[in-house]
């Protein structure tokens, strides 16, 4: 009797544990992990690229590279998302990179102004396509490519590779 107690309250005990800890998905190779962050920096590469000379754009080639910024961005979610199942539970600065980029103010401003090049662009003044540029770098320099710094630290120390790469800044970021 008191062995079938004891029993019952290990199951129960294992049972409560095994419900309380997080579940974990398939962890990511490394091969998973140097594509997610070779991408990622190519995408904010381009995105950093598009930023440094649509000041200097104007009409539909305004509108088509700010689309393929703007596609860049969102395919930033992608290798996030690789990087956020291998890092995000257990790595501090990655789950403060997270809270930052989840921020409507960051990543999702990026993306909204990025939107408005794309769709408006071609109907704005230089000044407005200047300032918007101005908005959306005071933001991405300050908040978003820092937290991205974050996570490309996080799979650098992973893969060992001796490599520290950081997101590529547009040559107009504030300083």
């Amino acid at each position: 009797m008191l062995f079938s107690i004891a029993i019952s309250f290990l199951l129960g005990l294992f049972a409560s544990l095994a419900s309380a800890a997080p579940t974990l998905g398939a962890r990511a190779s490394i091969s998973d992990i140097s594509g997610a962050q070779n991408a990622w920096a190519a995408d904010t590469s381009k995105v950093s690229q598009f930023l440094s000379s649509a000041a200097r754009l104007s009409g539909t080639t305004l509108t088509g590279r700010a689309q393929t910024a703007l596609d860049a961005e969102l395919d930033e979610l992608t290798q996030k998302a690789v990087l956020d199942g291998q890092f995000k539970a257990s790595d501090p600065s990655v789950q403060a990179a997270d809270a930052t980029l989840t921020r409507p103010d960051t990543f999702q401003f990026v993306v909204d102004g990025l939107r408005q090049l794309s769709t408006s662009g071609a109907s704005m003044s230089s000044a407005d396509v200047a300032a918007l540029v101005a908005k959306i770098n005071d933001t991405r320099c300050a908040n978003v490519l820092p937290a991205i710094d974050a996570y490309f630290r996080a799979a650098s120390g992973f893969l060992k590779n001796g490599l520290t790469a950081l997101a590529n800044r547009p040559d107009n970021c504030p300083q």
